[in-house]
This record gives C-alpha cells, sequence and structure tokens, in this order.
C-alpha cells in the first residue's frame, strides 16, 4: 500500500518555494511513497496550513520569523512538527536532493510507514551511512557500490582512503579533515579521487551530512561522479585562459550562446563589459542578412574542416555595422572557439594607400626607391617607374613574375622565390639584399623588400620596395679588402722588425765584453732601445689580438701561476731592480684569457721603466669570493692626479690618445674587456700604485 508524506514549503522567496514545492516530491518519494506539497508565503499561512490540515514536516527558511522576530523553524518545532530548515537562495540540484533525504528522515517518525530500503534504493546517486563514532559502514545503496566497483558486503568493510587514488595531496589526512568539517558544521562537499578501472583516477563528489536515525546519530554520505564534468571544466579553463592572453576579440559558444567572452570582445561588439556577452546568441551580433550568409557560408566548411576564416558585417550595440576578421574553430560536442579582429582602421589604412599612390611615386623617384605590386587575383605584376629605371628597361615595360625571376642571378634566383611564394602562401614578410643582371648587363646589389595584402581574410596581393645598395656594397667589400691587407702588412711589419731587431740587440749584448766604459753607456742605449722596440712590436700584436676580435672570449685563468711567471721574467730582464711579493698570492682563477700575462708585463715593465736606481716594485694580491685585486706598487717620481686617469688613454681615440705608453693603453683595453676596472693611487712615500680588479671564476 502506498504511503503519504504530506510536506509544507514555506518561503518569502516564491520562485524558490515553486521550485522546492515541485522537486521534493521526485527527491523524496518512490512507487511506495506518495509526497504531497504545498506552500506557505508568510507565517500567517503557515499556522493556517497546520490548524486545517496534516502536515507530516516543514521545510522551512531560515530567513522567515514569526510576529515576535523569531525564527520561524524554532517556533513550529514547539508544535511537534518536524522541522526541517535550509539557508540557501539558490540552492542546487544535490543541495535539493540532500534536503530530500533529511525531509525524509526527519518526517519519518511522524509517518511510520515509510518503506526505508526502497528509499534507499531509489535514489540517483550513491548512499552510504556510517557511525559517527566509528566512521564505519553501516550501510549503502547499490548506487554506491557500483560507482566504487565492488560488492556491497565487501565494501562494508572499507575506508575512505582504502579506495582513494594516487593523486598528490589527497592523503589519509585530509579525508580526516573532511569528515571532522562535517560533523563539526553539520555538513561538508568536497571532491574525492577513487581508484577506477584503468590506471586514471574517478573523481567523485561527496556530500557529507550529520543526521539521527533511529535514534543514533549518522554520518549519510552520498557520492556522485563526476569525472566527465571535471575534465570539461578543465578544459573550459584552459581555453579561457588561452583567449584572455590574446588581444583580439575571442568567444566561447556552446549549442549558439556566448559561454564566455573577453574584454576585447566586448570592445567590439560596443558592450560595457564581457559579461554582458554571455548568454547571447551568437545570431545576436549580426544582421539577419549576414546570419543567412555565415550559416551557408560557414556552417559547411566547419562541418567538414573544423575551422573556417573570412571577413563578415558585424553589428555594433549602437546597431552600425563593422567589418572584422572572423577566425572559427569548431570543439567537441558543439562548442566554438571564435577571434574577432577589428577591420576598421586596416580598411581606412587601405582607402588612404589607395589615395596616397600617386603621392609614393613621385617619393620614389625623390629617394631612388623602386615599388613594386603583385595582384595575386590576376596574376599580374606592376612595377613603377624608378623600378623600371633600376632594372635598365623601358618605361613602357610591362614584366611578368617570370620575367622578374630572370634578372636575379642564378645563385640568388631559388631564394627570391621562397621568399614570394612563402609571403603569398603564409603572409610572411621579408626584407634581404640579391644581386641583379639589368636588361643592359649591369651587376647590380639591390635590397628587396615584400609583404603581404589582406583582403577578406586572404593574401591578396604583395607588394613591396627595391633599392639599388651597389655602391654600399661595394664600398662594404672594398672596406673588408682594405682591413684584410693592413692586417696582412702589419703583420709582415712586425715580424720583420721584431726579427731585426732581435739581432741587432743579440750581437749588441756580445759586444759588452769588448768596449771599454765610455763605450758601454753608448752599448746600453743601444740595448735599451732595442728592447724597446721589441716590446712595441710585442704590444702592437697583443693590442691588435685584442681589438680585432669583437667580443672577448674569457675562460678561468690561474691568477698565481700567471703573475709569478710575470714576475720571474721581469726580474730576469731587470736584473738591478727588486721584485717584492707581499704575502701568497691567493690560488684562484680569475675571468680572462693568455693576454692577462701581457696586462701584468706591462704594468711590471712601466713600473721599472718609470722609476730611477734603486727601484723597488711591490706586489700584494687580495681575493674574495667576487674579486680579486692586485696591487702593484713602485717608489717612482709618482703621477699627478689630473694625469692618472690620462695615463690609459681613457676617453681619447684609441691609439691617438695622449696616454702614457702603448702598453698601458693595451692593459685597459684588456681588463675592461674581462669585466674588470684598473685605476691608479698614489703609493707611500712616493710612487704610484696600480690596482687591477678581476672578476673571480665560477667553478664550471
Amino acid at each position: 500500500m502506498t504511503e503519504r508524506l504530506n510536506v509544507l514549503v514555506a518561503d518569502e522567496n516564491e520562485p524558490l518555494r515553486e521550485r522546492l514545492a515541485e522537486a521534493l516530491p521526485r527527491v523524496v518519494g518512490d512507487e511506495d511513497v506518495a509526497v504531497d506539497t504545498a506552500e506557505a508565503g508568510d507565517t500567517e499561512a503557515v499556522w493556517d496550513a497546520l490548524e486545517t490540515s496534516r502536515v507530516d514536516c516543514v521545510v522551512v527558511s531560515t530567513r522567515m520569523t514569526n510576529g515576535d522576530g523569531d525564527s520561524l523553524s524554532s517556533a513550529v518545532q514547539v508544535e511537534g512538527v518536524p522541522v526541517v530548515s535550509y539557508e540557501r537562495t539558490n540552492p542546487s540540484d544535490i543541495d535539493i536532493e540532500n534536503l530530500g533525504r533529511v525531509v525524509y528522515d526527519a518526517a519519518r517518525n511522524s509517518v511510520g510507514s515509510l518503506n526505508h530500503r526502497a528509499l534507499f534504493e531509489a535514489v540517483n546517486v550513491g548512499l552510504a551511512v556510517r557511525d559517527l563514532e566509528t566512521l564505519e559502514l553501516v550501510d549503502i545503496n547499490q548506487q554506491y557500490a557500483d560507482l566504487l566497483g565492488d560488492d556491497p558486503e565487501s565494501l562494508l568493510n572499507t575506508f575512505p582512503i582504502d579506495i582513494t587514488a594516487d593523486v598528490p595531496n589527497y592523503t589519509a589526512e585530509r579525508a580526516r579533515n573532511e569528515v571532522n568539517r562535517a560533523i563539526q558544521t553539520g555538513s561538508n562537499v568536497f571532491l574525492w579521487p577513487i581508484e577506477g578501472a584503468g590506471d586514471e583516477a574517478i573523481w567523485i563528489r561527496v556530500s557529507l551530512t550529520v543526521a539521527e536515525l533511529s535514534g543514533r546519530r549518522r554520518l549519510i554520505s552520498t557520492v556522485e561522479d563526476v569525472t566527465e564534468e571535471q575534465r570539461r571544466e578543465r578544459e573550459l579553463e584552459s581555453l579561457k585562459h588561452a583567449v584572455d592572453s590574446v588581444d583580439a576579440g575571442v568567444t566561447i559558444t556552446e549549442d549558439s550562446v556566448h559561454k564566455y567572452a573577453n574584454e576585447a570582445a566586448a570592445r567590439i561588439f560596443g558592450y560595457p563589459d564581457a559579461e554582458s556577452l554571455v548568454g547571447l546568441s551568437w545570431t545576436e551580433l549580426y544582421d539577419d542578412w549576414e546570419v543567412t550568409r555565415i550559416r551557408e557560408l560557414v556552417q559547411p566548411e566547419l562541418d567538414e574542416t573544423g575551422k573556417w576564416q573570412g571577413e563578415v558585417q558585424l553589428k555594433q550595440l549602437p546597431g552600425d555595422t563593422i567589418p572584422v576578421r572572423l577566425s572559427i574553430t569548431a570543439l567537441p560536442d558543439e562548442r566554438y572557439v571564435v577571434v574577432f579582429q577589428d577591420l576598421t582602421e586596416q580598411k581606412k589604412r587601405e582607402r588612404e594607400l589607395e589615395r596616397s599612390r600617386d603621392f609614393l611615386e613621385r617619393t620614389q623617384r625623390i629617394s631612388k626607391v623602386g615599388g613594386w605590386e603583385l595582384d595575386l587575383e590576376t596574376n599580374t605584376l606592376a612595377w613603377t617607374e624608378q623600378t623600371k629605371r633600376i632594372h635598365e628597361v623601358p618605361l613602357d615595360y610591362d614584366p611578368s613574375l617570370e620575367d622578374a625571376f630572370e634578372f636575379y642571378v642564378p645563385d640568388d634566383r631559388e631564394r627570391v622565390r621562397t621568399v614570394v611564394e612563402r609571403c603569398r602562401d603564409d603572409g610572411v614578410p621579408w626584407e634581404e639584399e640579391f644581386q641583379i643582371v639589368t636588361a643592359k648587363g649591369a651587376e647590380l646589389w639591390v635590397r628587396t623588400r615584400g609583404e603581404p595584402v589582406i583582403r577578406n581574410g586572404r593574401v591578396a596581393a604583395l607588394r613591396g620596395t627595391i633599392q639599388d645598395v651597389t655602391t654600399r656594397r661595394n664600398r662594404e667589400q672594398e672596406l673588408e679588402r682594405t682591413n684584410a691587407e693592413l692586417e696582412a702588412l702589419n703583420r709582415i711589419v712586425r715580424h720583420d722588425i721584431r726579427n731585426d731587431m732581435t739581432v741587432i740587440v743579440g750581437w749588441a749584448e756580445l759586444l759588452s765584453d769588448h768596449v771599454d766604459e765610455s763605450g758601454n753607456d753608448i752599448l746600453q742605449r743601444i740595448l735599451s732601445t732595442g728592447r724597446h722596440t721589441i716590446e712595441i712590436t710585442e704590444v702592437a700584436r697583443d693590442l691588435i689580438e685584442t681589438m680585432s676580435g669583437g667580443v672577448v672570449e674569457t675562460h678561468p685563468v690561474g691568477l698565481a701561476e700567471t703573475l709569478d711567471r710575470e714576475l720571474a721574467s721581469i726580474r730576469h730582464a731587470f736584473p738591478q731592480a727588486t721584485f717584492d711579493v707581499d704575502g701568497e698570492i691567493p690560488d684562484v682563477a680569475v675571468r680572462a684569457n693568455p693576454l692577462l700575462a701581457s696586462a701584468f708585463g706591462n704594468v711590471l715593465n712601466n713600473a721599472v721603466q718609470h722609476t730611477g736606481e734603486e727601484t723597488m716594485v711591490t706586489v700584494s694580491v687580495t681575493a674574495d669570493d667576487d674579486v680579486a685585486t692586485i696591487e702593484i706598487a713602485d717608489n717612482g717620481p709618482g703621477i699627478p692626479d689630473n694625469r692618472k686617469d690620462m695615463v690609459f688613454g681613457k676617453g681619447e681615440k684609441g691609439l691617438d690618445s695622449s696616454g702614457t705608453g702603448l702598453g698601458l693603453y693595451l692593459v685597459y683595453k684588456l681588463v675592461d674587456s674581462y669585466g674588470g676596472e684598473i685605476h691608479i693611487e698614489d703609493n707611500d712615500p712616493t710612487g704610484t700604485v696600480v690596482i687591477i680588479e678581476l672578476p673571480v671564476a665560477t667553478p664550471e
């Protein structure tokens, strides 16, 4: 025999009241229970219903109060009628289903004869009852067992974490926290991954509610498979992020209705914001004739290829129409990504370009830059007069595309065809230099530029310029030849001078035992001058190697080894001078190259040459994690403050600088190329200190 349950729905919100009254019979009743619902919109109507009819349960909004301002739910409970209260003004379908189950539990004691198992099995979601203290399963329905992929008897011995999929951050502790939140607040809804038949996790929505069943407090849980829903939400979210990042207008439609629009789309359509477009059909954005054209033209291609691109007339919110380039991409389930680009300014520019052609022709004659245009619809090529002058053809010459290709030398002809085809097929512009042979046999270098002309969403023509750059290319080639010749001459001069001076110095050294005291002074001057000439050739060689190579490549160079080697060399060259190292040289590597030795050698040489008798040179080195500091001090006369920056030729033009020598200019260039710094300070009591700071090399 069918049992009947009478439910009174009380809420001042009429649409919500009607929605609940309509939904509760479906989520509470089944073949054994018939649910009748009545509605009450105010307190007086509730009391009338309680006094004049049978009410097994009152479903009441927490916002309703009695005449004294007290919650109506509390007042009705005093009358002894089961009461189920709710707070949400827009409950979801799941909320309503949960509400239906609570209504059933609340009315059960008053009705008494409801078929619990029939109702338990009738709900269309997985349902489980757990002991509130131990969380052990007391009962489940078949939907719950089917969803978790096991039989009811086996599932009764499991806990939530036993069936959790291997997904990061979904741990036993998190599961306990979700359950505790439901126990503390009375309910909780969350997503959870469980093990599926394969390797992929199944996502379920879990709704926990604390309720009293048969005099005992239970934890009621409903579970629903939302894997597909989650996948679609993630996919839609990815699409939203993608379209939010572009400047063009972008919408996503589903079943012809906009589900998403970015702000650029709202701006193009003339709407105040993107939200104003959501919910509108795409047909509202076009005139009727354009809607018909789009359906006839676009839909067949979308069905066949999934994509379409072209130009349409869009109807803005004020009623005006504007040209836009439309790009549509089909997605599964009747969804489309639509990209809009406003062509208003482009069309305006195209019209202005057409009007300015005559002006452009005059400008070309003045600047000696020719122009050309290839119409892809008619496959005709047009040259301006200046272009014809460059090719040395008559002004009435009518070129074809193949004729134009033939002017280019064979080695460049295929490359020219490639850039033209890429611009025609893909809209890729170019700017490159080629060689041509004119109609009169002159060989020229030309710089050509080309770009696409877009009409109705496709490349309709190519336009560009051509300029004779032969003079510049000849100058560049001549400069390269001159540089090569100078470098060769430089190597020859340095080689010959160095060899000759080495021979002179060698023979002069042999004379030291064959001259008297008066001749020895002259001999020493010869030796000093010869050695200095050799030094100049070495410095010149190092300087050219440093300055001619562009970017200086550096690598870790041992500081102690390099400095010790240069000190040994300078001691041998100047036995009369004293070279002292203050402390130990740190065993570190600096960013440099082999020319670092030349830098140290030139500073040490300079310290000896500009110091009188009893020369004393002191070297000290310190280093930290970032910088190594080398100080080379002498006891000479020192350098005035106004000359300290000038000794390196800083601020001057290279070899024409007013520095004190080519060697120190080389030192400055080398240290600077290593990323270091060099400066000069006074020594105490007299003399000069050259301070070099070099970056310490990090381990590679």
